[in-house]
């Protein structure tokens, strides 16, 4: 009984992972050909005339249109701007908000439009647009607060940015996201059509009931932010194998999906967030920047899941 459950898992993975990469793969090719050939810089070009408008600090108006081609440089930017004595600490706090749009954007076309989209349809579109509605307020949040401190500076910034990643062809970014996707599908697949049959997720429902309960959710949407913590590709696998089945509904996977951001919230820091900005700002500033973007952006989740659950 176990072999035959373990032949119908591996080839319910194996045609699923082959049918979602093709998809995946070839919007990836795709995207990172416009980016190759100017996509990011045109995008950056158009916003410019907005940025210098609003009569801002070079160093913020530099880090917002460079963050759309790397945040990590936007936030060195930043950090530039503040050890140069340019910058405020106000001012960089409100920057790295300001900074989210144009940093999210970026990953929404190396990322979420080639992987996230092709796995959860529409329900990923609607996904794509509430993370891209969170990012947008925390902008819209930052540029205010600078336009209302903001010093003018007429200091002239080389905005150099490193495009090593960049003159990798497309088809070698490709084949690198390839080696990390493909595996991880066929095994999340695996492991998640595996133990649903064997009723492993039963013994997760049970922890995360009391949660689910008090809101009146499904325990499955419970089990798939536990899994974010994991991996994000994982529970985006994981999100699509419960659509298909009926196991969630389009609005369900979004709570799931969003409530699994805020559980995972602790464990990007450990992996992310703090070696990044300690090494940037110092461990007292670095770490009033995750905190405050992070606070701000779970505030914000918590919003859309409630709206999600009165409709």
């Amino acid at each position: 009984m176990d072999s035959i459950l373990i032949a119908e898992a591996f080839s319910s993975s194996f045609f699923y992972t082959v049918r979602i990469s093709a998809v995946v793969l070839l919007t990836i090719y795709i995207v990172n050909y416009f980016v190759n050939n100017g996509l990011l810089e045109k995008i950056s070009s158009y916003t410019y005339p907005i940025t210098q408008k609003l009569n801002l600090n070079s160093f913020l108006v530099s880090s917002i249109l460079v963050s759309f081609f790397s945040p990590t440089v936007g936030y060195t930017m930043l950090a530039d701007g503040i050890a140069e004595k340019e910058l405020t600490e106000t001012e960089v706090l409100a920057g790295t908000l300001a900074n989210s749009f144009p940093a999210v954007l970026s990953h929404v076309l190396t990322y979420y439009i080639p992987v996230v989209i092709p796995i959860l349809g529409y329900t990923g579109i609607i996904y794509v647009i509430l993370r891209l509605s969170i990012a947008f307020t925390k902008s819209i949040l930052g540029l205010f607060v600078l336009l209302m401190i903001s010093r003018k500076s007429e200091k002239k910034i080389q905005t150099q940015i490193n495009n090593k990643n960049n003159k990798k062809s497309p088809f070698e970014k490709t084949f690198k996201f390839a080696r990390r996707f493909v595996p991880v599908m066929f095994v999340s697949m695996f492991l998640v059509l595996y133990l649903s049959k064997t009723g492993f997720f039963n013994i997760f429902s049970t922890i995360v009931m009391p949660v689910t309960n008090i809101f009146n959710l499904n325990p499955n949407t419970g089990i798939l932010a536990i899994t974010e913590i994991i991996n994000v590709s994982a529970a985006m696998v994981m999100a699509g194998t419960f659509l298909n089945e009926g196991s969630l509904s389009a609005n369900e996977v979004l709570i799931g999906l969003i409530f699994g951001n805020i559980v995972a919230f602790s464990t990007r820091s450990v992996k992310h967030s703090i070696p990044l900005h300690f090494s940037l700002f110092g461990s007292k500033r670095g770490t009033k920047i995750i905190l405050l973007n992070s606070s701000v952006t779970i505030i914000l989740d918590i919003l859309i899941i409630g709206l999600l659950i009165m409709f």
